[in-house]
């Protein structure tokens, strides 16, 4: 049985559909081609610090601005870019709820996970009002078939939602993380941050602010998109 793609819902046809017939089980894949091909990948010219697509070899302002102010840069990594076509998948899946659509993506972020196999990895949380309007955590659906470690939770003041908030909110916000009770012992440890979309980078800063203040030793970062 052929698959329907999530995204536009016309089937899919691949080389395996013959190995399925035979009873031979392959993976099968989420999305057409023709809707991949919307999604724009983060090539290798890229800002060391954040991930973002550079002409040169330099930091960018921003990642200067962190380093100034003492932050260890995250070096962080993203597959896509935040275009238009990936802001209507994360409108459908996030905001809508389509909770299959994690699908989509899901086989891509682990493969690229395995990059880090000596970090434990940690999901940004969502807050307790976000879980029950969501019902999910649209981080942790993507990682569904990895181990990782729920360190932090969002803490109880933060009323609004990050993607409420401008880029001005969002770089004077307080610390919006607190580490849950009984957390593993951190102390030498490296981490890595997981989120969905990297913005200005100051929630991934918050919570490598918290990690590194109870030992830990390295934290990097990765997001779908940015």
């Amino acid at each position: 049985m052929m698959n329907k793609c999530l995204l536009c819902q016309e089937s899919i046809l691949t080389k395996s559909d013959v190995l399925d017939i035979l009873g031979i089980r392959t993976t099968q894949p989420a999305v057409c081609a023709q809707c991949l091909t919307q999604f724009e990948t983060i090539g290798e010219r890229i800002c060391f610090g954040c991930g973002r697509l550079s002409h040169d070899d330099t930091l960018c302002q921003d990642c200067q601005r962190w380093q100034s102010n003492g932050k260890q840069l995250l070096e962080h990594r993203a597959l896509y870019r935040y275009n238009a076509t990936m802001k209507d998948y994360m409108q459908r899946y996030k905001f809508s709820g389509d909770y299959a659509l994690r699908e989509v993506f899901r086989s891509v972020l682990l493969q690229h996970l395995k990059n880090y196999s000596d970090y434990i990895k940690v999901p940004i949380p969502i807050s307790d009002q976000t879980w029950l309007t969501r019902g999910f955590n649209q981080v942790t659906g993507l990682l569904e078939g990895c181990q990782y470690q729920e360190l932090l939770s969002v803490r109880a003041h933060q009323k609004a939602h990050q993607s409420q908030l401008n880029r001005q909110k969002r770089m004077t916000r307080k610390q919006p993380f607190e580490l849950i009770d009984g957390t593993i012992n951190l102390q030498g440890k490296s981490i890595l941050l997981i989120d969905d979309i990297y913005t200005t980078g100051n929630t991934m800063y918050y919570a490598a602010d918290l990690l590194y203040s109870v030992g830990a030793q390295a934290v990097r970062s990765v997001s779908l998109a940015r």
